[in-house]
């Protein structure tokens, strides 16, 4: 949606708000002949050519900022990007553009505003230079899906360009011109109900730099939401969950593209933090979100073998050297667990290619967009720190009902304690900012502690399964290696019930923040 002040004839500020989708270049025709699409009440087609801009040491990507200069038929449009935000493939940016003269920069007339700042700089100005090239023909329509909706279609195809090394590009761009942003799901949905196409979270400058550096970006870790006090309940739930649906798409291409472990334990960390947000807020919830938790719970059981054979090639059996030597059965052994690591990390990739993933992805975009767009009232319109402080408080007190006489719990039911002890840690990581930060991080160390602790007594109930599965074919020797790991995992286990008993005194003894 374009909306804004023109500051001067030649220079337009606005804000836009676009879903990205992408497609396989095999659909194009496809995909230019939807009923979706096609329909239109506008068509037009054209060849855009472009060059991004930044200084050697890229100062303006590690502020998340984009100068682009692209040639539109027979003008230069220069465009700064930057601030805002992208969640679900909904992109909302601030947009600067400028007429130039030429196919150079031009950086004198641009507004006074944070996003500028940097490039008002004469050192940054001075500096800058090519990065990255993109050559596309675009496809534009004007499409109203609905009542007071109204969407410009771009479907775009073309290369990306950065000295030789070069990517395809094939995307569907849906600009909200006017209406709600729910609408653009709305759309997609429609769309991937006929033809392949996904979300696509990384913009065409995130692609060209990962283009320009000749290197994908590292694996995503988690972030702090960031809630202020002045905040709703409702505007804290849907922080914390677009910050972990964040965390999810940003590891997605790695885990598909890469073959680094880490991006399927980050994106298993950010599906994790969702649904730990989805049980956090469930009451006020109530029913409207049960398909998008229903969702998250089948996207995490198909991802959780692969992480299973990734924690035991990679941690468990490395840490169990000693009793595994290095004769002909165990080396077997680490093989026939390779194999099976292998086989779940292409399973869990084409879980995520599947048509049910994408089309949870775009539900769950849908459903904060609706929230955001909807009047908060009842218990969404109450303090966030008020909300926070009643649910860590249920959470607290259902941790120590789970641990009550720890020490003749079963395996089953320490389990049960882990999960409860997990979801009270992630949700003191989101309300850490609304109490006092020294004692809540003092809490979550507790926490993560009791955590470890009983994720390594779970270990020797979850590994044995996988141990056995992979020496089922390995014959006689491998099955007795496999003995030898799992003896020892469970005599780590009960080491561990030892520490268990003071982690959870410690953790018992710890002050609640938010009951001061």
């Amino acid at each position: 949606m374009n909306s804004g002040r023109r500051a001067r004839a030649d220079v337009a500020v606005a804000t836009e708000v676009e879903l990205k989708l992408r497609f396989p270049p095999s659909q194009l025709c496809e995909v230019l002949a939807l009923p979706g699409l096609s329909g239109a009440q506008r068509g037009s087609t054209r060849r855009l050519t472009a060059t991004y801009y930044d200084t050697p040491a890229l100062d303006l990507w590690q502020r998340r900022i984009a100068l682009r200069v692209r040639r539109e038929g027979g003008r230069w449009v220069q465009t700064v990007k930057g601030g805002g935000s992208a969640v679900a493939g909904l992109h909302s940016r601030l947009e600067i553009d400028t007429l130039l003269t030429g196919a150079l920069p031009e950086l004198s007339h641009l507004p006074r505003h944070p996003v500028t700042r940097i490039l008002r700089s004469r050192k940054v100005a001075k500096s800058l230079e090519p990065v990255f090239h993109t050559e596309v023909t675009r496809s534009l329509r004007l499409l109203e899906p609905a009542p007071g909706v109204r969407v410009e279609a771009s479907i775009d195809r073309g290369t990306l360009r950065s000295g030789r090394r070069r990517r395809q590009l094939c995307e569907i761009e849906l600009e909200l011109k006017s209406g709600p942003a729910s609408a653009l799901f709305d759309l997609a949905r429609q769309l991937a109900s006929r033809i392949p196409v996904a979300l696509e979270h990384r913009s065409k400058a995130q692609r060209g730099y990962v283009l320009y550096r000749g290197a994908e970006e590292a694996p995503v870790k988690a972030l702090a939401p960031g809630l202020g006090h002045a905040m709703t309940a409702g505007e804290a739930f849907r922080t914390i969950a677009g910050n972990a649906l964040a965390q999810v798409h940003a590891n997605e291409h790695g885990l598909i593209h890469g073959d680094t472990p880490e991006y399927l334990h980050q994106m298993r960390v950010g599906i994790r933090r969702l649904r730990s947000a989805f049980r956090l807020f469930r009451d006020l919830l109530g029913e409207e979100a049960e398909l998008e938790a229903g969702a998250l719970r089948d996207i995490a059981a198909a991802l959780a073998p692969a992480r299973d054979w990734d924690v035991l090639v990679i941690e468990t059996l490395p840490a169990a050297a000693d009793a595994l030597t290095r004769e002909p059965a165990a080396v077997a052994l680490l093989e026939l667990c390779e194999q099976q690591r292998r086989r779940a990390r292409a399973a869990a990739i084409r879980s995520i290619k599947a048509d049910g993933y994408r089309d949870s992805m775009m539900a769950l975009g849908r459903l904060l967009a609706m929230l955001a767009e909807q009047r908060e009232s009842g218990a969404w319109r109450q303090s966030a720190r008020e909300c926070a402080a009643q649910i860590l408080g249920l959470w607290h007190a259902r941790v120590l009902k789970r641990g009550r006489r720890i020490d003749r719990r079963s395996s089953t039911e320490l389990h049960r304690l882990r999960i409860a002890v997990k979801q009270l840690r992630y949700a003191i990581e989101f309300f850490n900012g609304l109490f006092a930060s020294r004692r809540m991080t003092t809490l979550r160390e507790r926490l993560a502690r009791l955590q470890d602790i009983l994720g390594h007594i779970n270990d020797a109930a979850s590994v044995a399964p996988l141990l056995e599965s992979a020496a089922a074919v390995g014959g006689p020797d491998a099955r007795a290696a496999a003995e030898r790991v799992i003896a020892w995992c469970d005599e780590r286990a009960a080491n561990e019930r030892v520490e268990l008993r003071a982690a959870w005194r410690r953790f018992r003894a710890a002050s609640l923040p938010w009951l001061e």
